[in-house]
């Protein structure tokens, strides 16, 4: 059956997809720094399932059509990105986090990292939508997404100041 038709599946973008095997892949990279973005990206389908009814494996709700649609490009930016610049984003996010980031779960700890970086280096896109996709990822994957949204909307207000300050000068108009 393919995905348009599963009762109570829906599509994502394939924008969307790669931001989910993003925050997978930095996951595994957090549990094991020693793993290159590469191989992470290579392993990514290794989640998946590949019977012929596309049922996703471990409970994630992705299946291996998820991963032919997924923005590879995208994925492969903000994976390697992340763990490339690992050190950098920690500093961007951190002072805004108001807790030891080791008592952090990993799933908002990745997202910070992803968050960071697409926000820091993707300038493409909106600030709103990074802010977006991330609260989409910490529901998707249980986590506090009120906690990460914070974290990450004081990151926009730093790195994407303009941005940020227009678009709350026009909500005040």
């Amino acid at each position: 059956m393919t995905e348009a038709h599963k009762p109570g599946r829906q599509a994502h973008a394939p924008r969307h997809l790669a931001r989910v095997f993003a925050l997978l892949g930095f996951y595994q990279w957090i549990a094991d720094p020693t793993l290159k973005a590469q191989k992470i990206e290579e392993n990514l389908p290794a989640l998946l399932a590949d019977d012929e009814e596309g049922t996703p494996v471990e409970d994630l709700g992705l299946t291996s059509e998820d991963w032919a649609r997924c923005d590879r490009e995208l994925l492969t930016t903000l994976l390697s990105g992340a763990i490339g610049e690992h050190a950098a984003l920690e500093a961007e996010f951190s002072p805004f986090v108001d807790r030891d980031l080791k008592r952090v779960s990993l799933v908002e700890r990745a997202i910070l990292f992803i968050g960071t970086y697409e926000l820091l280096r993707c300038p493409q896109t909106p600030y709103r939508v990074v802010l977006n996709e991330t609260i989409e990822l910490a529901k998707h994957f249980g986590s506090g997404y009120r906690f990460t949204n914070a974290v990450l909307e004081r990151v926009a207000a730093k790195v994407r100041e303009a941005e940020f300050a227009a678009d709350h000068a026009q909500k005040k108009a």
